[in-house]
């Protein structure tokens, strides 16, 4: 008989997960193919991506993170704080957390029902100001690459983003060569008045998602660059708003939004194992 373990399905903002307790070492992150396949929206459970969870205690966890595409990334703001969620289930007593994840070590905290705050530990790097303007389209009135964690090219535009062609643009610019070899991820955003629009293609995914939390941190970042806004900077994705501030005492910034619990259940890896899957 195979081996059934428990996971749970988490959006934040409509940016969804796959959250598993991993203390027994159900999977060892080398199985490209089956995250891959359990991420999969027909021939899985289907996400964004999956988190691995170790509980040190009940305030201290380690985190790993997966893209739909079955590949590990260091960081992931909307997945970390559906891992925080998480936590806080099994643990409800407990409102502040420390987790580490790609040796990285984040604080958080539950600010009230279903939302997380996730407090930054470094402020996201800006790269290459001035070489973005050769690749830019004369559609948007300025970008900015900035290292959030990974990687996320910002591109400011006009007008409202209802009608962009994302799925043109989105991959255009993540495998474009001045992101050679890694690749960015690309958010668009535009200033609606009392807050701003984002849309997001993230890279391990290959596709537009709902909302994308280290993508809201670099706009953020941008808006400050392009003095658009001060903290805290409010956005509208398509699942959701999300907020970006600074921590008083730390001057760290912050992320904060909604998180939901979608159903839970149980999986047979071993029936998962072997699928041939594509994103």
């Amino acid at each position: 008989m195979s081996r059934k373990i428990k996971f749970c399905k988490m959006h934040g903002a409509g940016n969804d997960f796959i959250l598993i307790n991993n203390n027994q070492g159900h999977i060892s992150g080398e199985e490209n193919s089956l995250i891959r396949t359990l991420c999969h929206r027909h021939l899985g459970i289907g996400a964004d991506g999956l988190m691995l969870i170790d509980f040190e205690d009940h305030k201290n966890f380690n985190l790993r993170y997966f893209n739909a595409d079955g590949n590990e990334s260091t960081m992931c703001g909307n997945g970390a704080r559906c891992a925080v969620y998480f936590v806080h289930q099994e643990f409800p007593g407990t409102d502040q957390f420390s987790f580490k994840i790609a040796g990285n070590t984040y604080q958080a905290e539950i600010v009230g029902k279903e939302r997380i705050r996730l407090e930054w530990n470094f402020y996201p790097e800006i790269k290459h100001a001035n070489e973005l303007r050769k690749i830019i389209p004369e559609e948007c009135t300025a970008g900015l690459w900035i290292d959030s964690g990974v990687p996320h090219l910002v591109l400011d535009y006009p007008e409202s983003l209802d009608n962009l062609d994302v799925s043109h643009w989105g991959p255009f610019f993540r495998k474009h060569p001045f992101f050679a070899p890694q690749g960015t991820n690309v958010n668009f955003i535009s200033d609606q008045g009392n807050y701003l629009q984002i849309r997001t293609y993230e890279r391990g995914v290959e596709a537009e998602t709902m909302a994308c939390g280290t993508g809201v941190l670099a706009a953020a970042v941008a808006c400050q660059y392009w003095k658009k806004r001060e903290f805290p900077v409010r956005f509208k994705a398509w699942g959701g708003t999300l907020e970006v501030g600074k921590m008083e005492d730390s001057g760290n910034l912050w992320l904060a939004g909604p998180v939901k619990q979608v159903f839970s259940g149980e999986i047979s890896l071993e029936e998962f194992r072997g699928e041939k899957t594509e994103i």
